[in-house]
């Protein structure tokens, strides 16, 4: 028969049962001696069950739950697998308590924190996310956003209002999304609320400037109401063909005047990029450099360059026009600040630049096998043919204007 003496003097690793009460065993394990209860399922599996610790719980105890037990199993229930139903009912509801808890915003604030702040280009996304996104469905859980809510409350309003801004909102919200998947903090099987839901049509932009728009504009740009940081800026995109954003974030340690280079040192495509300036760049340059000891185009907000934008909301401000006030901007086809860029690569073609050069000077990446065997830079052609260029766009100015064909 078994008692509390044996128990006591059991060593780790013995096991007894109780002869009396079939099913009730006690183990001696290092830290403590266990009762548990041994039974044979309906299913013919031996499964056990534990009741307690010696100490805590005594023999008589350990009997009486016993007792407890197997009055259950005549009813048809299984101990064991009632354990793990409750266990996996609390589960079940800690994790429904954590993603309620688990907001949109703190799914946005996770993503700007760990991916967005590491993006050269990632302060746009967090902005439209906190700005168009939280105040509508901030407080809800992340799990809980249907796609028609996030369609109805975000997404359509923001298409109608801005389309591209639209569509790149919704692409952060996706990938804000996939982000907390992978980290684990939504369920596997969730289906993102962005699935389904379409943005704008993307539309190639072909607008380029004509020889007489260009003759307008260069006559225009030194008396438009734009700032001299935005003509200057505008200018120097014209001159090199380079990024709006490239050339407001310029600073005179990576421009060389008297070699007439400037080293653009983070481009869209990873690859450093040698501009070399024609003389009106490198003139207009030398007119700036009093102005600040870093940055080319500084800020009026701070030590930091000019925003980017900056150029697109002066030309928009150029180009409004009301019945009490015409408008400023005298083309008359509408034009973003990336155009020129294009107009730059167009009137080069135009000019006859070869298309290797051309990509030469627009810092585009050649993946032909062409390319990959053909090592030399082009830097004098680049030179060359910037110069050309430049040299027309003077010539625009003059009072017989001649296309571009003819010269």
């Amino acid at each position: 028969m078994l008692t509390p003496r044996i128990i006591a003097d059991m060593r780790a690793g013995d096991e007894c049962a109780d002869p009396d009460h079939p099913g009730l065993r006690v183990r001696r394990t290092n830290a403590a001696r266990v009762f548990f209860y041994r039974y044979r399922a309906s299913d013919g599996a031996l499964r056990e069950i534990k009741l307690g610790e010696f100490g805590p719980m005594t023999l008589a105890e350990a009997r009486k739950a016993l007792g407890r037990f197997k009055l259950e199993r005549e009813r048809g229930v299984d101990p064991q697998l009632q354990k793990q139903q409750v266990r996996t009912e609390a589960r079940r509801k800690r994790e429904a308590e954590k993603l309620a808890s688990y907001t949109v915003e703190r799914l946005v604030e996770d993503f700007i924190a760990e991916k967005l702040s590491k993006q050269k280009r990632g302060a746009e996304g967090a902005r439209l996310l906190r700005r168009d996104l939280l105040p509508n469905l901030g407080d809800r859980a992340a799990a809980g956003i249907t796609r028609r809510e996030l369609q109805d409350e975000v997404i359509r309003p923001m298409l109608k209002r801005a389309p591209r801004g639209g569509t790149y909102l919704l692409s952060r919200i996706r990938c804000a999304y996939a982000h907390a998947a992978e980290q684990g903090r939504i369920p596997d099987d969730f289906v993102f609320p962005t699935l389904g839901i379409k943005g704008a049509p993307q539309v190639r932009r072909k607008r380029a400037f004509t020889d007489a728009e260009l003759a307008t504009f260069i006559r225009w740009l030194p008396r438009s109401p734009y700032s001299r940081t935005v003509r200057d800026a505008l200018a120097l995109v014209l001159f090199t063909g380079c990024r709006s954003g490239e050339v407001v974030a310029a600073l005179w340690r990576d421009i060389d005047l008297e070699r007439a280079v400037w080293t653009i040192r983070e481009t869209k495509n990873g690859e450093p990029h040698a501009v070399m300036l024609p003389g009106q760049a490198v003139e207009l340059l030398k007119a700036r450099r009093a102005l600040h000891d870093v940055f080319v185009f500084p800020s009026p907000m701070g030590e930091q360059h000019v925003g980017q934008k900056a150029l697109g909301l002066a030309q928009y401000e150029a180009r409004k026009e009301t019945k009490d006030e015409p408008r400023a901007d005298p083309i008359e086809v509408a034009w973003t600040v990336h155009d020129l860029r294009r107009t730059a690569a167009t009137g080069l073609a135009k000019l006859g630049c070869p298309r290797v050069v051309q990509d030469r000077i627009l810092n585009h990446v050649d993946g032909s096998v062409s390319a990959i065997y053909d090592r030399h830079r082009y830097d004098a052609e680049a030179r060359v043919w910037l110069q050309n260029w430049a040299d027309y766009l003077e010539a625009l100015t003059a009072n017989k204007v001649v296309s571009l064909r003819a010269a």
